[in-house]
């Protein structure tokens, strides 16, 4: 441990921790969130209740995420059904979306499965954080497990890594999601990472490190630069393949000398969706690394594109948000 940076302090809470809490007021009454800060000037906010899902996020001072109109919602207040997604939505920094859908709302067989799935509505089974030095560095660790079950059906589990360092301007997601039945079972994951105003404005610009990104609308025509905010704006949307073994991306605002980089394991996440939504109100930039061809359940089965896996089988990822100042 750090003894001289110790015999500076009454408690190390004065400069990194993690603070747990429960909000008391609105439609997200009674959900529990998990604060987290350190010396580097990074902020954020993780949902136990709700995937382990990162809602706030800044650094330096600066918001980096997206919050929706909805806010922070009760996972007890989920709905399944169509058309109920645009009302439940939080945004935030990480939305996680699976394990059974992701995408629009489709049914097979009878089986509904939701806009993007039902984890992200999932509170996290044995959720615990510890805060400790290793070597000179003071780890920051949240860590938890989701279940996505039905009887006599899947059960696929989703557990969860979070971690920071006492001076890192990054934060590690480390994702292992198992297969705990005796049958193969077709899984479908997107991370929707979520960055918003003032980080996201008109001088901000994405670059997508892959070997090709195509659009998935007419529309689509400008992956790069981002506009200032339009009462009409139609969502543009692109698919980017044939990344090397990590997967990355990085938003620039040279306005407010800041870079925000996305990286990510590409064995299981081969592919990665931009959806650039500049309407007014709803101004958001999503980059969100998938195993999916940008497809809902129904589409992916058709095709044959959808992920598979083995009996009490697993599959890690890992996606790290690194943060900059550019002078």
């Amino acid at each position: 441990m750090d003894k001289t940076l110790l015999k500076k302090l009454g408690n190390m809470d004065q400069i990194a921790g993690i603070r747990e809490s429960v909000l008391l007021r609105g439609r997200g009454e009674g959900t529990k969130i998990a604060e987290v800060y350190n010396a580097s000037g990074l902020r954020f906010t993780v949902l136990p209740d709700r995937c382990m899902d990162i809602y706030d996020l800044s650094y330096k001072g600066v918001n980096i995420s997206f919050h929706s109109k909805n806010g922070i919602i009760s996972p007890l207040a989920f709905s399944p059904s169509d058309g109920e997604f645009p009302e439940q939505w939080p945004g935030g920094m990480l939305f996680t979306c699976g394990l059974s859908n992701v995408n629009l709302h489709s049914v097979i067989d009878g089986e509904a499965f939701p806009t993007h799935g039902r984890i992200s509505s999932v509170p996290a089974s044995d959720f615990g954080t510890e805060c400790f030095w290793d070597g000179d560095d003071y780890i920051l660790r949240l860590c938890g497990e989701m279940h996505e079950t039905v009887f006599e059906g899947r059960h696929l589990s989703l557990k969860r890594t979070i971690e920071t360092g006492l001076y890192d301007s990054s934060v590690r997601i480390t994702d292992t999601v198992t297969n705990m039945g005796p049958s193969d079972e077709p899984y479908m994951l997107l991370y929707h990472t979520n960055f918003g105003s003032p980080f996201i404005s008109k001088e901000a610009e994405c670059c997508i490190k892959c070997g090709k990104a195509s659009p998935l609308s007419d529309n689509s025509t400008d992956s790069v630069h981002m506009d200032q905010p339009y009462d009409d704006y139609k969502a543009q949307k692109f698919i980017a393949t044939d990344f090397s073994e990590t997967g990355e991306a990085e938003i620039i605002n040279k306005k407010l000398g800041m870079g925000v980089r996305l990286s990510f394991t590409t064995e299981n996440l081969p592919n990665m969706v931009e959806w650039k939504h500049m309407k007014s109100h709803d101004y958001c930039l999503a980059l969100e690394p998938t195993n999916t061809c940008g497809l809902n359940r129904e589409q992916a089965v058709k095709e044959n594109k959808i992920a598979c896996l083995p009996p009490y089988s697993s599959v890690t990822n890992i996606l790290n948000l690194t943060f900059r100042s550019l002078s």
